[in-house]
């Protein structure tokens, strides 16, 4: 790998495989609100890459105001966080080996995540993020920076790394996440496939490869 490069990660679903404890918050917190069960095909219909306010606006039925969709959300994402350190989810398979090699190689890095302020908090604290990322490189999906699949949270963090595109490696394991990323002008994309199973993302420009977790890396060949 050239060592004049940037490596920007996505978070949830590429460095941790909590898609189902996302699903579970969802649906507990929503039967909830909605006082009415949730069925496998709603989650998939209405939950599965859908925005908070998409989510809450269609189980609850109106329009929710842009506080109103923060406070709902952090109420789910308590859950979600109670859900992930009960279960004790651990790095993807490979990753901490990976970090410890660009941190070796001092290859600029960092996370650009939808995750909020409360998450990334408890993931540096849980995954001692610290030894491998500065807190303050890493972008985070809050206040009015537009969110995925608009390309500003990919902008923010090569900004932040003061790398070009074309210069830069993205993780990614959602279609919006790589959306964001080519939309950004990155043609480097690695989609990681463990959580979301989706290897029909290979499609995109701006994907050179699916795999299922870091200890694949070695089967691509990376050309920049």
């Amino acid at each position: 790998m050239n060592k004049d490069i940037a490596v920007i990660f996505d978070f949830n679903g590429t460095c941790i495989f909590d898609g189902k404890y996302h699903d579970e918050a969802w649906k507990t917190y929503v039967n909830e609100l909605a006082s009415r069960e949730v069925s496998d095909k709603e989650i998939k219909e209405h939950i599965l890459g859908k925005t908070a306010k998409d989510i809450l606006e269609h189980f609850l039925g109106y329009e929710l105001s842009f506080n109103m969709v923060n406070q709902f959300s952090e109420e789910k994402e308590r859950i979600y966080r109670s859900l992930l350190m009960k279960a004790g989810v651990d790095l993807v398979p490979g990753l901490e080996e990976f970090l410890n090699f660009l941190r070796l190689a001092q290859i600029k890095r960092t996370i650009a995540t939808t995750a909020n302020l409360e998450n990334m908090n408890m993931y540096f604290e849980r995954y001692n993020l610290g030894e491998w990322f500065r807190w303050e490189d890493v972008v985070i999906g809050m206040g009015n920076i537009p969110l995925k699949p608009h390309p500003d949270l990919y902008l923010a963090a090569m900004n932040k790394l003061e790398m070009t595109p074309e210069k830069v490696v993205v993780f990614e394991d959602s279609e919006t996440g790589v959306k964001a990323a080519e939309a950004a002008g990155i043609r480097h994309i690695i989609v990681i496939t463990g959580d979301s199973k989706r290897d029909d993302l290979i499609n995109h420009r701006g994907v050179i490869a699916c795999v299922e977790d870091f200890t694949h890396l070695g089967e691509i060949d990376l050309d920049l």
